[in-house]
């Protein structure tokens, strides 16, 4: 059985609680967790465009106030948001969250829980919708033509960035030729057939 390859953000601001929760991932065996840990809120929406994370575990109180609806809108892609209680919670914000661990939760209760929202992953990652908005925005320019540089210059990003999204994007959609990306982006509905470049 291959054991599935799972991103995951740790974003707690107490260095204690961060290193636990990395050490409780690295413990559960039947799947691997690359961890990221992050310090900001800049530093976590980074991290999950350049990373390609599946889950983040968070504290409420991460970067002043966490807002897992706005920090939804700045990464739209499919990630899973896993609540780091380490005080009182009110149900409203728990509701907010896609499941919730406790920092006197055992290892069992841990990997349980993740275990659940990774199950649930699977099933939404077969998906037909694979790609962020930041990825369909991508394909569509490099269906009309334009190189990187024209790309980055546009949306304000840099030329690494363009290149791992597009990394990204073949490694989802398995598609590794420019007219595979053309006609994924003429079905889809990213480009108009008459904005594609010949």
């Amino acid at each position: 059985m291959t054991k599935q390859h799972v991103n995951v953000a740790i974003a707690v601001s107490s260095p204690i609680i961060s290193s636990g929760l990395k050490m409780c991932l690295m413990r559960m065996t039947d799947s691997i967790f690359n961890v990221v840990e992050t310090s900001g809120y800049r530093e976590l929406v980074d991290a999950c465009n350049m990373h390609d994370i599946h889950i983040i575990i968070v504290n409420p109180s991460f970067g002043g106030i966490f807002n897992p609806n706005s920090f939804r809108n700045e990464v739209p892609h499919l990630v899973r948001l896993i609540l780091i209680e380490t005080g009182p919670v009110d149900e409203h914000s728990r509701k907010l969250y896609d499941q919730s661990i406790g920092v006197m939760d055992d290892m069992m209760t841990i990997a349980s829980k993740i275990h659940k929202i990774l199950n649930t992953d699977t099933e939404n990652i077969k998906s037909k919708d694979l790609l962020s908005l930041r990825e369909k925005e991508i394909v569509s320019l490099v269906v009309k033509g334009m190189t990187n540089k024209e790309i980055a210059d546009k949306l304000f990003i840099s030329v690494h960035t363009v290149i791992t999204h597009r990394r990204n994007i073949a490694r989802k959609l398995e598609i590794h030729s420019a007219t595979g990306l053309t006609i994924y982006a003429i079905v889809n509905h990213l480009v108009d057939i008459s904005d594609i470049r010949i």
